[in-house]
């Protein structure tokens, strides 16, 4: 009877002690845990877990949190030094990186390697390889070279700035990789200089080196305004509404100009050396405004804003210019394709032809529109007064509308000095018997060119 006592004593001695043992590491392990959060709207956080407690802080949207305990259906969390109780239902939990995440899965380049900060706001640098990560109170500049620490799988690399060791995203939209090291000093033009492509192409790059990607081609005759000069005489010119981009100026295929002017020889009174990309807008299915003229007759807004380009391309090439048309039958083009048409093609300038219609069929006039996101006001009025001068001195009865700023998308994306004419209005019958006119059509085209001649001093 002793023994079986003492065994039942032992034995009982041995299932508290693994019972305690188990539900001291279950305990241990679940005050041990934390998890990161982040809020899935601004968020108050209170001095209890009910709403009748006070609130001692408030978290703006995606702010990642630490939760340290549950209390039914709030959370006790901390950001930073404060801690607090937050409903639990505005709080989505964040996936951890696993901690031998970062050393497994990191290289040291073979090679020396340099990342060039291409994004105008910076980069942050930040304490892990990825958005989770704290930031180090630091960003890194457009235009800084680092070099490259570690790289890791998802793309982010490691670099030192500023005395701070960390990751920044490295992705192709905010930089690129390269093995060259250059410098990307530069000065800005005190003096308005010009760039000029005599011949062949260039390509247009990030960055003032041939390391850096391209950005697109500039072709023969393109010509640009010159922001700044680089220590190794490269140029970068505004290539497009958005962006900006460098050219070499090492080569003779190039000419600096003080005035556009000096693009040729003996271009007073010419248009040689310039090229122009003249935009017919609508085509195919896209019929755009229709209208019914004095005899009955049904004229749509893609024929007469053909017609009316392919008038203004044959008085720029009298004159000596070069012209792209977007198209030149009855074809069909999206917004972006027209918008981009003098970035593919190293246009100087781009005109884009319409008619206006209106639920008046008084309605009558002229008018021409510019963006501000191009620069183009200038470019636009000298356009302006000109056609208006010339329509009006054949039709003095003509409305002048005024020039106009607006986004419409072609002068908005467009890489170039951009301007878009409302020639009239084909909802009124009288204007469109005349808009549907070779006169007409010829005094539009005089002017045109008449304000390209005025605006770059020919």
């Amino acid at each position: 009877m002793a023994k079986l006592i003492n065994y039942s004593y032992k034995f009982l001695i041995i299932s508290v002690l693994v019972l305690s043992t188990i539900f001291t590491t279950g305990m241990t392990g679940k005050a041990a845990t934390t998890t990161q959060y982040k809020t899935t709207a601004d968020l108050n956080v209170r001095t209890g877990a009910s709403t009748s407690y006070k609130v001692v802080f408030t978290l703006k949207k995606n702010t990642v949190v630490t939760k340290t305990g549950t209390k039914g259906t709030w959370f006790k969390i901390k950001s930073g030094s404060k801690t607090g109780y937050a409903s639990s239902k505005y709080l989505a939990a964040v996936k951890k990186p696993a901690t031998t995440t970062t050393t497994a899965s990191t290289t040291v380049p073979s090679k020396t390697t340099y990342f060039y900060v291409t994004e105008p706001t910076g980069l942050t640098l930040r304490s892990g390889a990825g958005v989770t990560y704290k930031s180090l109170g630091l960003s890194i500049p457009f235009e800084a070279k680092l070099k490259i620490l570690k790289e890791h799988k998802n793309k982010w690399i490691q670099v030192k700035y500023a005395n701070k060791t960390g990751w920044i995203n490295a992705n192709s939209l905010y930089g690129f990789k390269s093995t060259t090291s250059f410098s990307t000093a530069s000065t800005v033009n005190k003096s308005t200089t010009y760039l000029v492509l005599n011949d062949n192409y260039l390509n247009v790059r990030k960055l003032p080196n041939v390391a850096a990607p391209s950005i697109g081609k500039a072709v023969k005759g393109y010509t640009a305004k010159i922001l700044r000069t680089s220590k190794n005489n490269w140029v970068e010119v505004q290539f497009s509404a958005t962006e900006k981009g460098w050219i070499s100026a090492n080569t003779t295929n190039t000419t600096i100009v003080n005035k556009i002017d000096q693009v040729g020889n003996n271009t007073k009174g010419t248009l040689v050396g310039l090229k122009f990309v003249v935009d017919a807008g609508h085509g195919n299915s896209d019929s755009g405004a229709g209208g019914y003229d004095l005899k009955g007759n049904k004229v749509y807004e893609k024929t007469l804003n053909l017609k009316a380009a392919q008038a203004i391309k044959f008085a720029i090439e009298n004159l000596g210019g070069t012209v792209l048309m977007t198209r030149n039958t009855d074809t069909f083009l999206t917004l972006p394709q027209r918008a981009a048409y003098a970035k593919n093609n190293g246009g100087n300038a781009f005109i884009s032809v319409h008619h206006n219609s209106a639920g008046s069929s008084a309605a009558q006039g002229y008018e021409t529109y510019y963006s501000d996101k191009t620069n183009s006001k200038e470019f636009a009025e000298s356009i302006h007064n000109n056609v208006i001068d010339a329509i009006q001195e054949e039709y003095p009865e003509i409305n002048d509308r005024k020039l106009k700023a607006t986004d419409f998308y072609v002068i908005r994306y467009n890489s170039v000095f951009a301007t878009l004419l409302e020639l009239g209005f084909v909802s009124n019958p009288t204007e469109l018997s005349r808009l549907n006119s070779t006169k007409f059509r010829t005094a539009v085209a005089d002017g045109v060119v008449n304000g390209l001649l005025e605006y770059y001093g020919r």
